[in-house]
């Protein structure tokens, strides 16, 4: 995959952040950066930030609707370390979604040295929290994830991918 155009600050940064914090002592492992289980709770507190504030999948709409969004599948890969007081930001780019299915990949920028420190590339499944069984989501969830996708289609950088994971629709 080395032809891939890694994205800069700039790059990212039309992609708004769903969350930026700094990286702190209570991060940092015995090899003097930030443990990888920080890494994974950072994205998906980020992918949570997003699907509740920016497609509107919050609290209110599972009490209205009686439906929600599960995890299926999860890729992380690590691309550079974080030491602490590092400054990072998560931004989420959207890759596809069927009437089922969310595919997207949250990406931890270590604003500090601009690197991109580490992905989690993931598919969630739109269910119903009645049947415990996925559903087409509501057209009204869907424009939402929609306009999601539109933000990254004209991006010109992209970063590796799973070759396993992916929603049957792909824009």
């Amino acid at each position: 995959m080395s032809d891939l155009r890694r994205p800069t600050v700039a790059d990212l940064d039309a992609l708004p952040p769903v969350a930026a914090l700094t990286a702190t002592p209570d991060l940092e492992d015995m090899n003097g950066h930030m443990n990888v289980r920080h890494h994974y709770t950072i994205h998906m507190d980020g992918i949570a930030a997003a699907f509740e504030d920016r497609a509107g999948l919050n609290q209110s709409w599972i009490d209205r609707t009686g439906e929600s969004a599960f995890s299926v599948e999860h890729h992380l890969q690590f691309h550079s370390e974080v030491l602490i007081g590092d400054a990072l930001s998560v931004h989420l780019r959207t890759l596809g979604r069927s009437d089922k299915a969310i595919h997207a990949m949250s990406i931890l920028l270590d604003r500090t040295t601009g690197k991109v420190a580490s992905t989690l590339e993931f598919v969630e499944l739109y269910v119903d929290l009645t049947t415990r069984r996925p559903t087409p989501m509501p057209e009204e969830l869907a424009k939402q994830f929609d306009d999601l996708l539109a933000e990254a289609e004209g991006l010109d950088w992209d970063l590796p991918r799973s070759h396993e994971l992916g929603t049957s629709k792909r824009r």
